[in-house]
């Protein structure tokens, strides 16, 4: 399942990106907090006082990514510091760590359910798809990856 913020095909492709993900799946009742608790958080983030055009995107209720356009703020190290805040607790609510950057979420192909292996691991297949949460800008951003030709398996 897949979700995003009404503002979020509107951001340009050049907007930064972070993206956070999930061992295991977020649970199906948070839904409704995760969407309002993301979208204060896009809707909220300002910069030395500026607003930031932010937006977000829920992935296979694994995966959230963020990306603002800093067009007319700049994200700066206190404003993200802020987010981060917002993140954690966030994190908090769904009892899920979504800062643990040690697994990778793969599978054999779309009709296959997804599993949580070590990067390790991952990098060592060859073929199937994966959950990516790599991207400098949101353009850049292919959620859910081919393994082979990949930065997992080049």
């Amino acid at each position: 399942m897949t979700f995003e913020s009404k503002n979020w095909n509107s951001l340009p492709d050049e907007s930064r990106f972070w993206c956070f993900s999930a061992r295991y799946p977020f649970d199906d009742g948070k839904d409704d907090f995760l969407k309002n608790a993301l979208n204060e958080l896009c809707s909220s983030w300002k910069a030395h006082g500026q607003p930031i055009k932010a937006g977000f995107r829920v992935v296979e209720k694994r995966v959230i990514a963020i990306c603002a356009d800093e067009s007319s703020a700049i994200a700066s190290g206190c404003s993200i510091d802020s987010r981060m805040d917002l993140l954690k607790k966030i994190s908090l609510e769904l009892k899920v760590d979504i800062f643990d950057r040690f697994h990778i979420h793969v599978r054999e192909n779309s009709s296959s359910k997804w599993l949580s292996v070590s990067l390790k691991t991952a990098k060592k297949m060859e073929s199937g798809e994966f959950l990516n949460t790599v991207a400098n800008m949101k353009g850049d951003w292919n959620p859910i990856s081919k393994i082979k030709g990949s930065w997992l398996c080049p």
